[in-house]
Formats: C-alpha cells, structure tokens, sequence
C-alpha cells in the first residue's frame, strides 16, 4: 500500500481535533498539541497549516462533554448558535448566518455533510449522537469544495467506519433526568482477508421537561433509535472501499409547545407583550403535540489510488426521510379556552447525490478537482387548523411538490513559491435547476369539527412566471499563506460564495413575493496559527468581513412565512487558546465577536424595521473549558467543568423587542472513572449547573390580533433544558 492510500486510510483512524482533550477510553494521558489532523479542505492535513477557522472535536471529546445529540456541538464552538422550536426541524448559525424560515422546501446557507455526503433537508439535522470519530465545523464560505449552500460555513459528521481488522467496541447505558434513558453500542473487526465490518446502534427514551399542567403528557421529550452498518473492502492493493448504511426512527415524540405571551402589535406590527406568559418556561398547558420521522441513508465511497501522487474519490449518498409534526400553536387546552390553533407539516424527502473527484499531491503543488450531482425529490403539506373563537373552524391545506437538481465542476489548487509563501485558487461553477407546485385548499367547518356540507374551496394561483429557476453561478477562493521559520502560519483569503433561490410556498402569499432571489456573499478573511511557549500553548485567531447580497432573511410579511432579500454586513472574528501545561491538564479558551447589519426587515404589516441585527448573533460569546486527570483507585480519574457565555441578541431577524434574549451563561461539568486497562469508564455529570433560563426560539404572532382580531395575538417561545444530571457506564473490548 503506498503513501496517498496509506494517507487516506489514516484519516480513518486520526481525528479531526482542534479541542484535543486527554479523554480517550483506554485513559491515557495526551497533549492536546499532538499532530491534529483534519479534512477540511478534502485531504489529509495537520489542523495548524489549513488557513480556515476550524473547530473539531474527537469522538471521544465529544463522549467526554457529553454530546449525545448533533446540537451538542454548539457550546464549544465559537460562532455557533442554535434555533430550533422541535427536534423535528433545526438551523444551526454561524457567524450569523442562518435560515430561520421553518418552512420545509427551504436549504440551510450552513451545510450539514455526513460521512461526506450533504444533507438537503432540516428536517434530518437533529438527530442521536454516538461511535463517532470526529466532527469539523468549518466557518466562512465553503462553496469552493463543497458546493452552494456553504455560504455561512460547513458542519461535517463523520462516524466511525470499519476501518480495524482486530475485534473492538463497546455497550454504554445512561441515566439522566426526566427520566431519560439510553443504550448503545458497536462492534467491528475484520470478516474475511480484506473485508471489515462495524455494527452500531442507539437507543433513548425520555419524559419531556416542561412539565404540562392540564394532564397531558410532559413535552420536549425522546423516544427513538439508530441503527448503522459499514463495510469496508480493499479491491486489490489500489482500491478501498467503504459502504455505511444507517437507519433511524422517533416514534410519537412528545414536542411542538410553546410558552405562548399575549401581545398587541406596534406601528410597525412588532410584538408589545401585554401582561406576562401564559406558562413558566418549562411549564405546558396546552393539548400537547408530536412528531413521528424515519430515516435511511446509504452512502457508498471508494478510494483509489491511481499512482503515488494521484487519487480517485467516488461519493454516492440516497437519502429518505418522512416527517409528522403537529403542534398546539397557541398554548392553551381546548378543552379549557375553546381557542384551537394547531399546525402540522408533514415531509416526505428524498436526495440522490454523487461526487466524483481527482486530488494530486506533488512537491511543490496539491490540487483538487471534480463533479458534483444532487437530485432533491420533496413532497411536503403544511396544515393550519383554526377555531379561534369564530363562527366556522378552517383548515387550511397548502400541498408542495418540489423537484431540485443541481451540478456543479469545481477545482482548487494550491502552489508552494517558496518554503514560506503559499498560493491558492479555487472555483466552482454551480447549476440549479429547480421547478416547484403548490395547491391550497381552505375547508370551512363547524365549531366541534363536524362538516358544515360546503366543500372546500381550492386556491389556485397561477404561479407559472415565478415557479421555476434556473441559476448558475460561481463560488471562488482566493488565498495567500505565510509560513514563519517557527511554522506559524499567517493567511489573508477572498471567497465568493452563493446560495441559490426559493420560494415560500403559501396560500397567501402574494405572486410577486412567491420567490426570493439568490444570495451572493463576499467574505475577506485574516487569520493566524501559532505554537507559543515552546509547544505549551496554541493560540489561533481569525478576522473577517462579509459583504452581503440579497441576504435571504425570514420575515412574517402578512402573518405568512415569507423569505426576502436585503443587503447586510458583517465583521467579526474568533480567538481559541488551548494551553496544556503538563500530562494533567487542558485549558481551552474561545471568544466570538460579531457586529452586523441588515439594510432592513420587513415586519408583518410590510414595514421596513430599519438597520436590524442579524438573529442568533450576539456581539459577543465565549466558551470555556478545564480539565484535570490524576491517577487513582488503580486507575485514572478526571474532572472537568465546561461553558458557554452568549451574549445579548435577537431571536429574530425583525429584531423586535420581545425577541431580545438578555445574556446568559451556561455551566456544564463532569467527574469520570476508568480502570487501569481501559475496560470499564465510570462517568457522573451535570448540565446547566446554573440552572440558566434561556430561549432557543422566538416568533412573533401578535399580528393575528390585526388580521383575526378578538384579541388573538401572541408570541410563541421554546426554552433550553434545565438543570440536567446523569450516570453512564461504558464497557470497552478488544483492541
């Protein structure tokens, strides 16, 4: 086996570690300035000389901070937000940059990639957490390598694969509270003289955490498994080849509440709250609601090795999803109010993708260059079913069917001048095609639900002028690296990157707004990474400036999801420092500034709310963490307390006061045990120690009251989990 397939097959069994943590299972000691080796940029390389602003984690970093779900992620991570109202749909933020529309035909301007293939649909982010070999959270445009909807940077997920031939795994259970329960496990090694296999599973089922009051079951809770299967083969002494196939099922999850707070609307159709919430933030008085989802994805990747500077990549990925959600939209019990708004979606996705690519490493040049093909098939319904205290009950049925394909040719090539000075440029050219169908129905009913004899009355709009697109366009990379004697780099970089159009389908959504346009985004970027203290110290540091084009921003224009296009700036940067003075301890220190402004944000009443702040983007956060281990009992014992800091923000982009989120910290810490030989790893830890009260989403519904009156308008809130505290026990095997 020569040097590329050798390199590759590495990239197997190293992670991708910014935050290197001494928490292996077998409990030995390591620096966190070991060799950190990451795939950023679709090739082997050491985390310190790729000019990009990079976090990663290792799986068992990431078992150690007790990251157990794909969201974990964001609390070590500068930069990164959340906003999610259900399990069942989430957008992560980086530096700002989100899609906060919950709309399902929409794609997130941050890429969501598992065992490289790109997720098309929000709906199949959020999901469980284990055998994990790292994950990498790129920031800034990715759209160079990765394709269009990197414009605010890249999370990859890579699981581990049947990589070992001798026999390995683990089984680990857990107990947390609200009665929260879990099992997993793997196993792998090698089948037949080049054949490896590796069996992984999870299981979890939890009581919800907000309580509810009126006898219906506690939300926010977990009821689902995993299963995912890899096999790898070596074709010859050339070729590797990987296949993982997985599965996962949440059944009847108890989710889709709100803490729901009256409010009139301003001049401007922003929210005025009118006296306080309806529910405590982790109190329920509502019916309650669900979701039901299953997933299947197949992901196929061969390597081969064409000579010793030059290799073949082939990525095919096919992925279903189907999702029920339903929700009590207004907070309150039928039974009590008569006031009845509920809100269902239901998706049924489907994407075929492939990448073909060729990479060349010589002395003095590394290049990179390929094809990209995804096909996204989408057949979602929206239903809206409302008695709000009005003579007929509606239900309103809005159906979408949406076809997407895209292609695109990229390359990127980098070339040493000198042992100091490095060049890169890179460019992709991006096709999409997309057409989309929407019918609406609004069926008048009694007030108990019974038929009134009226049939439904189908809206149809003649939407053929503003119901297909055909974009292309380009993403770039251009990029200058310095080289110190003491091999610290320095990088200044321009990239160009784009996200294609869309639409938000509804049936009151006038036919000029039915589409937004394209964004475009230009990022100017300065970072350093530097060895200090003679190796003790890490301290990387990133500066940058976006440029925004028809930033797509969500909106409730006319009480109706709605996305538009408005100009925006933002500038920034991140700091992490990673200090481990001995064998005995880690410090990791980071911090995110953030500074933006957008041009305008329509509110519902379709006035401009002048010179607002990107949502989820507080000027500044921060994350901390410490950890100390020590010999004990015969084995090793470690302590560690983590946290996160984020500062004051808007949950969304309107910016309306009742959206601001006041600054908040979280506080997270745990206490572990593993024998001398590695076997058995005893864990105790707690979660939100501060026990902090803070909101992942926020949507202001006040303008109901206009559109509906009888003093309907109210916003709608989710809140974080409590104080959190669990057990887990692990039992490690083989080699």
């Amino acid at each position: 086996m020569s040097k590329l397939l050798r390199r590759s097959s590495l990239s197997q069994a190293i992670s991708g570690s910014l935050v290197a943590l001494s928490c292996a299972s077998t409990g030995a000691s390591a620096s966190v300035l070991e060799e950190v080796i990451v795939t950023s940029q679709k090739r082997i390389e050491n985390i310190q000389d790729v000019g990009i602003s990079v976090s990663a984690f290792t799986g068992d970093q990431m078992s150690a901070l007790g990251m157990v779900n794909t969201i974990d992620i964001i609390q070590q991570v500068p930069g990164l937000q959340l906003q999610s109202f259900t399990p069942a749909f989430t957008a992560f933020n980086l530096r700002g940059i989100s899609q906060n529309n919950f709309q399902d035909n929409l794609e997130a301007p941050v890429a969501v990639y598992i065992n490289d293939a790109y997720i098309g649909s929000m709906n199949a982010i959020n999901g469980q957490l284990f055998d994990m070999e790292r994950v990498e959270v790129l920031r800034g445009p990715q759209g160079t390598l990765f394709g269009r909807n990197a414009t605010g940077g890249l999370i990859h997920y890579v699981t581990n694969r049947a990589s070992s031939d001798n026999l390995n795994g683990y089984v680990q259970g857990g107990l947390a509270s609200f009665d929260r329960k879990s099992l997993e496990g793997a196993i792998g090694g090698g089948l037949a003289d080049g054949i490896r296999g590796r069996l992984a599973a999870r299981w979890e089922e939890a009581d919800g955490y907000i309580e509810n009051k009126v006898g219906n079951r506690d939300q926010q809770g977990a009821d689902g498994y995993v299963v995912r299967g890899a096999l790898q083969f070596d074709i010859g002494d050339t070729i590797v080849a990987d296949l993982i196939a997985s599965y996962s099922e949440d059944s009847d999850v108890p989710t889709g509440v709100y803490v729901v707070q009256d409010a009139d609307s301003d001049a401007l159709g922003l929210a005025i709250p009118t006296n306080a919430p309806r529910a405590a933030p982790h109190e329920d008085f509502s019916d309650g609601g669900y979701f039901d989802r299953d997933t299947t994805s197949v992901t196929a990747k061969v390597l081969w090795e064409i000579s010793d500077t030059v290799e073949f990549v082939s990525i095919t990925n096919s992925l279903e999803l189907d999702k029920f959600y339903t929700e009590d939209a207004d907070g309150t019990p039928s039974a009590q109010t008569g006031a009845i708004f509920e809100f269902s979606t239901i998706a049924d996705y489907s994407q075929w993708s492939q990448e073909l690519r060729l990479a060349g490493d010589h002395d003095n040049l590394r290049w990179n260059t390929g094809l990209f093909y995804l096909d996204i098939q989408g057949n979602n319904q929206s239903i809206a079913d409302g008695n709000v205290v009005t003579p007929t009950y509606n239900t309103a049925l809005t159906t979408t069917e949406l076809n997407s394909t895209n292609w695109s040719i990229f390359g990127q090539i980098e070339y040493d001048f000198n042992e100091s000075w490095t060049g890169i440029v890179g460019y992709r050219w991006s096709q999409d095609d997309k057409d989309i169908d929407v019918l609406t129905t609004n069926d008048s009913r009694n007030p108990d639900g019974s038929d009134d004899g009226l049939a439904p009355v189908v809206q149809v709009k003649d939407i053929s002028a503003v119901n297909t697109i055909d974009y292309g366009d380009y993403a770039a990379r251009l990029q200058l690296n310095y080289t110190s004697a003491a091999d610290d780099l320095y990088f200044v970089s321009y990239n160009r990157g784009i996200k294609g159009g869309n639409w938000s389908p509804s049936r009151d959504v006038a036919v000029e707004d039915f589409r937004h346009d394209e964004e475009v985004l230009h990022s100017y970027e300065i970072g350093s990474k530097l060895t200090l203290k003679d190796g003790v110290a890490r301290l990387n540091s990133t500066v940058f400036y976006y440029d925004y084009k028809d930033y797509q921003q969500f909106s409730l224009l006319n009480a109706v999801p709605q996305v538009v296009n408005r100009d925006a700036t933002n500038v920034g940067g991140e700091v992490e420092l990673f200090i481990t003075p001995n064998e005995s301890w880690d410090i990791v220190l980071g911090l995110s500034i953030i500074d933006s402004e957008v041009d305008g944000a329509p509110t519902a009443l379709g006035i401009d709310n002048e010179d607002v702040k990107l949502p989820n983007a507080p000027e500044y956060s921060a994350n901390a963490l410490v950890r100390y281990n020590w010999n004990a009992f015969g084995g090793e014992m470690t302590a560690q307390i983590d946290g996160a800091y984020t500062g004051e923000q808007y949950l969304e982009g309107t910016n309306n006061e009742s959206s601001k989120e006041d600054a908040y910290f979280v506080g997270n810490a745990n206490v572990a045990y593993t024998t001398e030989d590695g076997a058995w790893k005893y864990s105790a830890w707690v979660k939100n120690f501060t026990d902090e009260e803070y909101r992942v989403y926020h949507l202001d519904l006040a303008i109901l009251d206009v559109f509906i009156g009888d003093g309907f308008g109210f916003t709608q809130e989710v809140y974080a989990p409590p104080r959190t505290v669990g057990l887990s026990v692990t039992y490690n095997f083989g080699d």
